[in-house]
């Protein structure tokens, strides 16, 4: 065992996934823990922060200690990076009020349209601002008792440490309340919206260290008191890090329960505070290209609903369902014969915002199977992907990928052929990484930035495109982007007649 370990904690969507880090990059020990968000209406999306997010992570952080019994006295930093940005209101005792409303819940549409009239911004569905209108407007009770709101990683950092915060990257996506220059709150904007400064946590750079863990989370927990916990911040920056995309030119595309694309335009380690990325407010050194909600989660719908013989095979031969999946898709031809599907299972927020969409399936007949349908899933991810990539390609130096669907190699060899590019992917990247060389580098544990590529990931799997594949892609692709923009209006006009708005 190494003299010093780093503890990094990834909340997903649909897993929480800890490594424990030696300072030499090397994964000691790893473990995970599945659960997943709920959908109490259709577009609502939930999570208990208590039971999804706290008591999920204490059973990776002591599934982790007992890899080694001198794992607890190692750990010298802890890093939690998680799913962002979410609306989770607590009492004056710190005690979640309701379940936390996720980034991809599209219940408060009225109230986005109503703050962005109101305030001149142009926020998207996932912004927390909205969402706490809607509470206001729909549970004043709960507003009433609500002291302050934090987000899933500022939940767990609570917990781990008694001390409130917010990173400066999820602060920047709350709603274009936080000033991005001074690093404050914007008092005028949050009266203008009667929304109290005192419900906002103290703003800190994503290395800013909280606190240290307190003697009821190692109790609970197994850790040592007073070990140093960074702010951490959403999944998306520590991912990018985790992966190696920290030099000028690097896209990342993250297989994740969602789906991203991201472009390092200047380098990571002159911005390591935050925030990250470009807006309308902060100039950023990561450009956004795109954000599929539904990316792993397709996948993981797919395999709930359709693939049970798949999940009875798996548990007897003890043989991933995901890979028997794999293997009926890969008989099926590119393009999948004829099948086009939309990704938008919640909405589309790129390149167009439109919470209404929904996902859809075109183009079956009688000879399509459940592969076709399995394949089509992977394929919509990638076209939608690549309207974000048009846009950004002549910039790209690189294309890194990560996250948990890009072990499926078909997924890595589709994507691709898709965007005709080749793609680098380590098998060891993940946002737990990145968090961990995070608190790593804020504790001066590593010194180093540019370490993450040359000494914690090496030996890379090259993925390139298939020359006689990329043409059919790309007249397909025309014809995904016709259906996208036909279906629009229709699934619009349907969204607000049941909302009542038409």
């Amino acid at each position: 065992m190494t003299s010093g370990l780093i503890l990094g904690l990834d909340l997903g969507t649909q897993a929480i996934k800890g490594v424990l880090v030696n300072t030499q990059g090397d994964v000691v020990f790893e473990a995970s823990f599945e659960r997943h968000p709920r959908h109490p209406q259709p577009g609502w999306t939930e999570m208990d922060a208590e039971q999804d997010w706290w008591l999920a992570c204490v059973h990776v952080i002591r599934n982790l200690l007992s890899c080694h019994k001198d794992a607890s006295n190692l750990i010298q930093a802890i890093g939690v990076t998680a799913l962002a940005c979410c609306l989770c209101p607590l009492d004056k005792y710190g005690q979640p009020l309701r379940p936390a409303i996720l980034y991809s819940d599209n219940r408060a549409v009225d109230e986005l349209t109503w703050v962005n009239q109101l305030t001149g911004l142009s926020l998207s569905a996932e912004a927390v601002v909205p969402k706490l209108v809607w509470l206001r407007r729909h549970e004043p009770e709960v507003f009433e008792r609500m002291m302050v709101t934090v987000t899933a990683n500022g939940y767990v950092v609570y917990r781990l440490t008694g001390r409130l915060s917010m990173d400066y990257d999820n602060a920047s996506i709350m709603g274009g309340i936080f000033d991005t220059r001074t690093h404050q709150w914007k008092e005028e904007v949050l009266r203008m919206l009667g929304l109290p400064v005192s419900i906002w946590p103290k703003p800190l750079p994503v290395t800013g260290i909280v606190g240290e863990v307190s003697a009821e989370a190692a109790q609970i927990t197994g850790l040592k008191p007073g070990i140093p916990v960074i702010a951490g911040t959403g999944d998306t920056f520590p991912t990018i890090v985790g992966c190696g995309a920290i030099n000028p030119g690097d896209a990342m595309i993250s297989f994740g329960t969602t789906g991203l694309l991201t472009l390092t335009v200047r380098p990571l380690v002159e911005a390591i505070e935050g925030p990250h990325f470009q807006s309308d407010f902060s100039p950023g050194a990561v450009k956004w290209g795109a954000n599929v909600l539904s990316a792993g989660r397709m996948v993981q719908w797919f395999r709930e609903q359709f693939a049970h013989a798949e999940r009875l095979v798996a548990e007897r031969s003890k043989i991933s369902e995901f890979l028997l999946l794999e293997n009926q898709a890969r008989l099926i031809t590119p393009g999948a014969d004829g099948l086009i599907i939309l990704p938008h299972f919640l909405g589309r927020r790129t390149p167009v915002q439109n919470p209404y969409l929904r996902g859809v399936i075109l183009g079956l007949t009688p000879f399509h199977t459940s592969g076709h349908v399995y394949r089509g899933l992977l394929e919509a991810f990638a076209f939608n992907i690549r309207q974000g990539y048009e846009e950004l390609k002549e910039s790209i130096k690189r294309v890194v990928v990560t996250a948990g669907g890009a072990r499926s190699a078909l997924w890595r060899e589709i994507m691709s052929n898709i965007l005709n590019v080749q793609l680098i992917y380590h098998p060891k990247s993940s946002g737990a990484l990145g968090i961990a060389f995070l608190a790593g580098y804020a504790t001066g544990l590593k010194k180093d930035f540019a370490e993450i590529n040359h000494k914690w990931l090496q030996d890379p799997i090259v993925t390139d495109p298939d020359p006689e594949v990329t043409g059919l892609y790309d007249r397909l692709f025309k014809y995904y982007c016709k259906f996208d923009e036909a279906l629009e209006k229709p699934f619009v006009f349907m969204g607000k007649e049941e909302s009542g708005l038409s």
